[in-house]
């Protein structure tokens, strides 16, 4: 954490400027300090040269007096001693012999740094004759003087630099922190505006120039956009919650996700459909990674495809994908369409779910129902065509019991294909909502007596017992007559389909407990029907195929038993069954017109057989 605040860019910048400024002034301070002592040298070469000649001057004059070399050494010896920079002298006369040399003992630097100068005596002359070299004179200096002025100057001009660096440093931090911290100050807000603290405001009176303007523009906006917020803000909560609103209500699943396929906003019919206790529970989640009971990613291949086509063509990448999904427990509709800015990039997609499981079932049912359908009426229609081609081509060379019996038969096949055609005609028309059957009040055991009578032939040919149970003084009900044999007529034929040879068929009519309603039922001791089949027993097209249950059949019968009951007289079917036992089919139908109060028809019932 350290780091990453320490390398931090305003701390780059000034790293940066503090190194530009210490080379500026290492290379003024080793400019000035190099041409300072240069000049130095100079001016001391000067001076040692006016020193010699003060010497030489001197030592002429003494070489000029009565007494010469006493004269020499008292002025080489006081020369010597009156200068620290002066280490030693020596004279020479014209043939170049020492004529008197005085020096002093000198420290290994004074050595090191010491330098000869020498000058020739010259012996002044009357004007207009040339002067005369009398010797030389040799000077060596120590340099002292100069050592501790370079020493001195040094010394200063590292201390004024210093300074001059360390206020530079000190004034370049300085104005970077101020500038650092109003800078803060001003992104501070900014978060808290883009956290909606509308109406935040800059402290101003610490500020100056462009950066007090700026402050004075920033709590403008930021007063501007509470005033907005304000007045604004009660149409778009209710705009929100309205879309939110809209939103959950879709009975269709809606799902919208990002590029990566996660889950940004689901509604509960989605969440239901995908198996997630709610909607949070989804949210974050990849849908492509999204895994049905049997383990399968059913989204992630059709989230590929869409995928693939937008990018090879985002421009013209289509609104919308469809695709059928198979689950194993539904089949969904999915729909997706791309999320896309004003440039037309892509930003997500919109992913909706449509459960098509019942239309998916009904479009199997429908084609089993055609293929039944071909089946029961390609049976009869054969064995008509068989049996007419035989009494037309031989019918003359038939016996009479013969040819009676080729009649009879094809009366029955006749008969089976009328009974096919009516109920898919039935079906069609009683199917819609407009058609409404008239009702007339009228007696319930009639319709049945004639019904069972009807019946009775077909449970002779295998010897089923077929009998009733109907109570007796039963109420009028508001019937319509033709429908309510049809209704018992196909109940009857399914029980007797069902029940093997020699069984028992009951017929049973009868006020409920509550004495609202009449209740007939059709009792078999047939095969039974697995309990799980019985919830759908009454679907249109639905058939029971299995080991015990291969009769052939439309599926369409007990759906119109339903549609007559329910649909047309305002009552209820149902049905009870347990394999090997026998099933029980029945309906209730109330009594009375609505708004009609019913007589008490439940004391002194009697039930007749």
């Amino acid at each position: 954490m350290w780091k990453k605040k320490f390398f931090s860019s305003e701390n780059k910048i000034l790293l940066l400027v503090i190194t530009t400024i210490s080379f500026s002034f290492l290379i003024v301070a080793y400019g000035i300090y190099v041409n300072y002592h240069n000049s130095l040298n100079d001016n001391y070469d000067r001076f040692a040269n006016m020193i010699t000649n003060v010497v030489a001057v001197g030592g002429v004059e003494r070489l000029s007096s009565r007494n010469p070399e006493l004269d020499i050494k008292s002025f080489t010896d006081d020369m010597v001693a009156s200068s620290e920079d002066i280490a030693a002298i020596e004279f020479y006369d014209g043939r170049n012999k020492l004529i008197y040399k005085s020096n002093k003992p000198l420290s290994r630097e004074d050595l090191r740094n010491s330098s000869d100068y020498s000058t020739p005596l010259r012996k002044m002359m009357p004007e207009g004759v040339e002067s005369k070299t009398v010797g030389t004179v040799h000077i060596k200096l120590t340099g002292k003087t100069l050592r501790e002025i370079k020493s001195a100057t040094s010394n200063i001009i590292f201390w004024v630099f210093m300074s001059a660096w360390l206020i530079s440093i000190l004034a370049v931090s300085m104005n970077t922190y101020i500038l650092s911290k109003h800078l803060r100050t001003f992104v501070r807000g900014v978060k808290r505006l883009s956290t909606g603290d509308f109406g935040y405001k800059i402290l101003e009176h610490d500020l100056w120039g462009e950066l007090k303007t700026l402050a004075e523009s920033f709590n403008d906006m930021s007063m501007r956009l509470r005033t907005y917020e304000e007045q604004n803000l009660e149409t778009i909560t209710f705009e929100r919650n309205k879309l939110k609103a809209i939103l959950l209500s879709i009975a269709d699943g809606v799902v919208v996700c990002d590029m990566q396929a996660k889950v940004a906003i689901i509604n509960d019919s989605a969440s239901e459909m995908l198996g997630y206790k709610s909607a949070q529970w989804a949210m974050g989640a990849s849908l492509k990674e999204y895994i049905t009971v049997d383990g399968t990613r059913c989204f992630e291949p059709i989230i590929e495809d869409f995928e693939q086509v937008y990018h090879e063509d985002p421009v013209h990448v289509p609104q919308l994908f469809t695709h059928k999904l198979e689950m194993p427990e539904k089949t969904l509709k999915v729909m997706l369409s791309p999320i896309q800015d004003a440039e037309g990039d892509m930003l997500g997609f919109v992913l909706i779910m449509h459960d098509v499981t019942k239309e998916t079932e009904v479009d199997k049912m429908k084609t089993s129902f055609i293929s039944n359908v071909s089946h029961e009426l390609r049976t009869p229609v054969t064995t008509i065509k068989s049996y007419v081609d035989t009494i037309y081509n031989h019918g003359k060379d038939l016996d009479p019991e013969t040819y009676d019996e080729f009649i009879e038969t094809i009366n029955v096949e006749t008969d089976r294909l009328k009974k096919l055609v009516n109920d898919i005609l039935d079906f069609s028309r009683l199917d819609e909502g407009a058609v409404v059957l008239e009702r007339e009040l009228a007696d319930m055991t009639p319709v049945i007596n004639l019904t069972v009578q009807s019946v009775k032939v077909l449970a002779d040919q295998k010897s089923i017992t077929l009998s009733t149970a109907i109570e007796s003084n039963l109420p009028k009900l508001y019937i319509n007559s033709d429908s309510i044999e049809r209704v018992l007529r196909n109940l009857l034929s399914n029980a007797i389909k069902y029940t093997d040879d020699g069984g028992r068929i009951k017929v049973r009519a009868e006020l409920t407990e509550l004495g609202d309603a009449l209740e007939v039922s059709v009792q078999d001791t047939g095969v039974g029907i697995p309990e799980e089949h019985l919830p759908y027993i009454f679907d249109r097209f639905y058939r029971v195929e299995n080991k015990v249950h291969t009769v052939k059949g439309t599926g369409l019968g007990l759906h119109l038993v339903k549609i007559a009951i329910e649909k047309h007289h305002g009552g209820e079917v149902f049905v009870k069954s347990e394999i090997g036992s026998g099933s029980t089919f029945g309906f209730r139908i109330p009594l009375g017109e609505p708004g009609v109060e019913l007589p008490d028809m439940v004391n002194n019932r009697q039930i007749t057989a």
